[in-house]
């Protein structure tokens, strides 16, 4: 009963999130001063009927309120169109996520990797000079601006040693891609499941059998999915190494060792317990990731949903904007809570 109301109370934020979430975006977009409608239509000479016009269709005529009210009106329906490319936006949305779970996916293999055997190593040599380097590592990952990493890592692995490609995002064959729509449009309950996993290029691949493609996409991304594990790496070593050095001085350890178990057992029992506040900034972490890392794909030129929010923003594209809000807040919201129940699981306290 204690862990269903934690749920209850933890999934009665949902909406509000979402809402606030979106609200405060449209608020900061609508502040930014300038036209929209003429940094739509760029520097093409519009007669003022055609600029009213699509000031109207948009409610740019009307109180900021009644324009967010139609945006989200309009979103929840669907029918949510962009100006610049005259497309429903979550077509755009559709093309551009697969390409960021992978880049997702790439870049949290690189944060695990990274971050949990730099934070049990840390733990182990406490105060030796393995623990300072992981300290001052976990130091400059966080301060270190982006955009600095990423452009070093391209001169470093692209310009100087030609060790990755940064063009392109390979895709399954044509007959890979058929079967796969055909099986989610045959089957009531497992078809559309398939279909969502198999729109990821390298999950459709796999899924045919096609591993050429996942090694091709692992080649293409193992370099800013590297540079994403470095950056946040220093941070999920430090959280590791901290809660592991409390773990080993807790009573329960303590008892342990009085009853003779061996080191590696030991350690085995303060690391699992060590690892539960490390889930939920994990959780974090992934969701960030799966929101489109705006530099990252920008840098690296990834066709992802980060980089068509930056192209959103310079453009004043409310409608795109409003849509990829809308589609990060599920995300964080969704990957938080499912964060929330996997830690009421490990750790009953917190369900009181």
């Amino acid at each position: 009963m204690g862990l269903a109301r934690f749920l209850a109370r933890r999934a009665a934020t949902f909406v509000p999130t979402v809402v606030g979430v979106l609200l405060i975006t449209y608020i900061i977009a609508y502040s930014v001063p300038g036209d929209p409608v003429r940094a739509w239509v760029g520097e093409k000479l519009l007669n003022p009927e055609a600029l009213e016009r699509i000031r109207e269709k948009y409610r740019f005529n009307a109180p900021w309120y009644e324009q967010f009210t139609f945006f989200v009106t309009q979103l929840l329906k669907a029918e949510l169109e962009d100006p610049i490319r005259n497309r429903n936006v979550f077509d755009e949305i559709f093309e551009r996520f697969p390409v960021t779970v992978e880049l997702a996916i790439v870049g949290f293999i690189f944060l695990v990797a990274i971050g949990i055997p730099l934070g049990i190593i840390a733990a182990i040599k406490k105060d030796s000079i393995v623990d300072f380097f992981v300290r001052v590592f976990a130091l400059v990952g966080s301060s270190l601006p982006a955009f600095v990493l990423y452009y070093y890592l391209i001169l470093a692995l692209f310009v100087y040693t030609r060790t990755t490609e940064l063009a392109g995002v390979p895709l399954p064959s044509a007959q890979c891609r058929a079967m796969i729509a055909s099986i989610a449009q045959s089957y009531p309950y497992v078809g559309p499941v398939v279909g969502a996993v198999g729109s990821v290029p390298m999950f459709g691949a796999a899924m045919c059998g096609e591993f050429g493609v996942v090694a091709e996409t692992f080649r293409r991304l193992y370099l800013p999915g590297l540079a994403l594990g470095l950056l946040n790496g220093g941070f999920i070593a430090r959280i590791v190494r901290n809660s592991l050095l409390d773990a080993l001085s807790s009573e329960y350890i303590l008892y342990a060792k009085a009853r003779g178990l061996s080191k590696l057992r030991v350690w085995g029992h303060a690391l699992k317990n060590a690892l539960v506040p490390v889930v939920t900034v994990l959780g974090i972490n992934f969701g960030g990731l799966l929101s489109g890392a705006v530099i990252a794909e920008r840098a690296f030129n990834i066709p992802g949903m980060g980089r068509l929010m930056y192209e959103a923003i310079t453009r004043a594209n409310f409608p795109v904007i409003i849509a990829c809000t809308f589609l990060f807040a599920i995300i964080y919201v969704t990957v938080n809570l499912v964060v929330d129940i996997l830690y009421a699981v490990i750790d009953p306290r917190i369900r009181y």
